[in-house]
């Protein structure tokens, strides 16, 4: 048994001292978040096409770049992931577009792996559509998507809102920009050379022939009543969709910056207020290192504001303390309450309470932010009078977000609809919002705390759903983190929490699992390529964020005494684990991606992950040893 305690008092105590020296005045924390070079590369291509490049941002964000190729010349879209043919071509566009020669030892070693691949003939659509945009390939090899697409209502089966909120606020824009298809080609650039074939003007270069998406979402269902096919008015609807929701949100980079392109492409000139607001918001993103820029996918400060929270509360801080009143208060003035997003349009008894990701973001509140803020409320020392209404307004919403299944999504209600990631567009098949295990075994811890609330059939819904999504083996699947030691961690938490029976042997499988795909270092780490190969693939070196969701998930499905996990061996190796790998100022080093933006394509480095996740568990452990 781990009993060394003075070693796990000082660990925390080192933990709680880093934390708070990471707050904000205002009271929020605020981490950066790391995700693949697309993003710089994206940003490069932005300035060039609206024609405003600040030399300094630019040659930073080149740095980054060439920072991070790998060895065979490549980028890839994780740490320690291989190389990404789309990746690899974008990053060589943007390094060539900001100066490099094609002969340069760099660009010609992406070369290389880029036709050893099959070239640009093999890029994923928005790749295409990037390169498109200054005429190094024909708009004939991006999807067709009509512009009137934007004007079907809610209710028919084809519609803006059949997707996620994260493709709807990328597809209305982009719905512009393939009907202009305005392409500003730079003087003297071509990429001839990594296509695996000469390019023609056809399309048909790209081995991808344009398809209607409506066509191949639902054969015989393309209306075509005069109303909708009037371009100006799906034009003039988009716009304004556009700037509405630019409005009122600090969303993702790729919603933010087709905005850019859409209303560039419109011929409204960058001192265009929107365009202003989206680009300001994006330099906002942008951090700088040395000689390196990094820009951000985006921001987490509504996310990292109550994780950071209640590990202090478990390192032992005070729940009254000045630091925590103010991080509490803060969270309350960011709580959406007089603004319906596009939630609504699915959930038509839900009132407003939620919390975005963002500073900004009253379209997309989403239900894992909310969660975790409201658990940070339901403890933080504020009087009952200044969280009181926004507990129950934020846990109205969620309970109003349950699914027709028994889960939680992230963003919207019952996006369930299939076809939407089979369209010619969804390359990269995330076009879908459906409600996950981890969201929904969080859910379900929440409603532990609140028995009052609770309706015995949302929970009953819920547990339901989480049996049938188990795998069988016994983990499940994590939507938002990497990922069946993430999804696993989430669900045990929450049935242990509701009081499920945690001899079950549905809760054992899971048990037995996570407890055998510990390192024999004593901590746990999983392969982001876990998702393309749907099964766990367990990385050679152990990870802190993830070494501490399985202890946690441990932790709550054995509890303390004689038969307990908290008690085994193999809590008390990943604890050892944890406390080892500290370092001096208290946090961990964690170099891999472990939170998931799409699956199998998309991936971000949460830099607060290793500083909150251990610091819980570390607390967690040492408040079950003292109150079994």
């Amino acid at each position: 048994m781990f009993t060394n305690e003075i070693p796990l008092d000082d660990a925390l105590s080192q933990a709680r001292e880093m934390l708070l020296s990471r707050q904000n005045p205002e009271g929020y924390w605020w981490y950066p978040l790391e995700a693949n070079e697309t993003i710089g590369a994206g940003t490069i291509l932005l300035m060039r096409y609206i024609g405003v490049v600040d030399p300094a941002i630019e040659k930073g964000l080149a740095n980054r770049i060439l920072s991070e190729q790998k060895e065979d010349g490549s980028w890839g879209i994780y740490y320690g992931a291989p190389g990404d043919l789309s990746a690899t071509v974008e990053c060589y566009l943007a390094l060539k577009i900001s100066g490099r020669p094609a002969n340069d030892p760099v660009l010609q070693k992406a070369r290389q792996f880029i036709l050893s691949a099959g070239g640009v003939e093999r890029v994923r659509v928005f790749t295409r559509i990037h390169l498109a945009l200054f005429g190094l390939v024909p708009w004939e090899s991006c999807p067709l998507m009509p512009v009137w697409f934007a004007l079907l209502p809610s209710w028919f089966p084809v519609n803006i809102y059949s997707f996620s909120s994260w493709a709807r606020a990328s597809i209305v824009p982009l719905l512009i920009v393939l009907d202009q298809k305005r392409s500003r080609p730079i003087p003297g650039l071509s990429i001839d050379e990594i296509f695996a074939n000469p390019p023609d003007l056809s399309g048909s270069c790209l081995g991808f022939r344009p398809a209607v998406l409506t066509r191949s979402a639902r054969p015989g269902a393309r209306p075509s009543p005069p109303a909708l096919t009037s371009k100006k008015r799906s034009l003039d609807f988009c716009e304004r969709w556009v700037r509405d929701h630019i409005a009122r949100t600090e969303d993702i980079f790729p919603a933010m910056a087709y905005a850019i392109y859409a209303l560039s492409a419109l011929g409204h000139p960058n001192t265009d207020p929107t365009i202003q607001k989206a680009w300001s918001g994006l330099k906002r993103f942008q951090q700088t290192s040395g000689d390196q820029n990094h820009q951000q996918c985006c921001i987490s400060p509504v996310w990292d504001t109550p994780w950071a929270g209640m590990a202090l509360l478990e390192a032992g801080e005070p729940a009254d303390s000045p630091p925590l009143l103010r991080a509490g208060r803060w969270l309350i003035s960011k709580q959406i309450l007089d603004f319906y997003g596009d939630w609504g349009l699915k959930n038509k008894k839900g009132r407003p309470g939620g919390w975005a990701f963002e500073f900004q973001n009253d379209y997309f509140p989403d239900v894992d932010d909310t969660i975790e803020v409201l658990f940070f409320l339901n403890r933080v020392g504020l009087p009952p009078s200044e969280k009181e209404e926004a507990i129950r307004r934020g846990l109205d919403w969620l309970l109003s977000m349950q699914c027709r299944n028994g889960g939680w999504a992230a963003f919207d209600k019952d996006n369930t609809q299939g076809w939407v990631n089979r369209i010619p567009f969804s390359d990269h098949g995330a076009c879908l919002d459906p409600p996950t295990p981890d969201v929904t075994g969080r859910m379900l811890e929440l409603l532990s705390e609140g028995p009052e609330r609770m309706s015995s059939l949302v929970v009953a819904k819920a547990i339901t759903f989480l049996k049938k999504t188990q795998e069988p083996w016994g983990g499940w699947w994590g939507r938002w983190g990497v990922n069946y030691i993430y999804g696993t961690w989430a669900v045990l938490q929450g049935l242990a929490a509701i009081g499920e029976d945690l001899r079950q042997p549905y809760i054992r499988r899971a048990v037995s699992w996570l407890k055998s795909v510990q390192n024999p270092d004593g901590g746990w780490g999983e392969s982001c390529d876990s998702y393309r190969q749907k099964k766990f693939v367990s990385l050679k070196e152990s990870v802190p964020s993830q070494t501490a969701w399985a202890l946690m998930g441990l932790i709550a499905a054995g509890g303390a005494g004689p038969t307990g996990e908290v008690e085994s061996g193999v809590v008390e190796n990943g604890i050892s684990w944890l406390v080892e790998k500290q370092t001096a100022d208290g946090t961990w080093e964690e170099a891999h991606f472990t939170g998931t933006g799409f699956p199998g394509h998309f991936y971000i480095r949460y830099h607060g992950y290793r500083d909150y996740f251990p610091t819980l568990a570390l607390g967690r452990y040492q408040r079950i040893l003292e109150h079994p």
